[in-house]
């Protein structure tokens, strides 16, 4: 099985929709890789969205929604968590994507991301294959089953406004964005 929670309405829809219009206009730039900012033109084929810069109070607002949530986590997934690493504000259009990968907490990286011990993502739109100008397609958060069965693939309803974890070195991929904008953020609680 795939270790995961779901948290349904952890913001409403009048939040979401403001959070899509402001990251939407915010600048921004690519997202990087493993806590890096820069953006190696290698790594557009690993990852390719934008990561938008967005205003004190949205940066807040999750950052409470981010403490609000971490009791039920630690019972849920068994573990002392620490703090949780600033907020990402993701923008992802048409063809991007995030390839299969791990966020943290794995013996073979060396990196600040080692530390990581559960990832978090808000939906803040949904995904649809209906076209709707809210929704989008494709874009799927998809978790990957462990070692012992690699051929498990376990896809997250994307509800606009629900936050699922999931254990950092859960294996997991964004699908390409196929029709629309998918608008998510994503953070990472460190150990206690």
């Amino acid at each position: 099985m795939v270790d995961y929670v779901a948290i349904s309405e952890a913001l409403d829809k009048a939040t979401c929709r403001a959070l899509c219009s402001e990251i939407r206009a915010a600048t921004g730039q690519a997202a990087g890789l493993l806590g890096h900012s820069d953006q190696k033109p290698q790594w557009s084929q690993v990852r390719r969205t934008r990561r938008a810069e967005v205003s004190t109070a949205a940066q807040g607002l999750i950052e409470r929604l981010l403490a609000e949530q971490k009791a039920l986590l630690e019972r849920h997934f068994a573990i002392a968590l620490g703090a949780f690493e600033k907020p990402q504000f993701l923008h992802y259009q048409e063809g991007d994507f995030f390839v299969p990968h791990q966020d943290g907490n794995t013996p073979l990286i060396h990196d600040e991301s080692r530390f990581r011990k559960i990832s978090a993502v808000i939906f803040l739109n949904g995904q649809s294959e209906d076209p709707s100008p809210e929704d989008y397609s494709g874009g799927s958060l998809v978790l990957h089953g462990p070692y012992s069965r690699p051929q498990l693939r376990v896809a997250m309803p994307a509800l606009p406004g629900s936050l699922v974890a999931f254990r950092s070195e859960t294996t997991h991929e964004v699908t390409p964005v196929t029709r629309n904008e998918r608008f998510t953020i994503v953070s990472w609680y460190r150990g206690a």
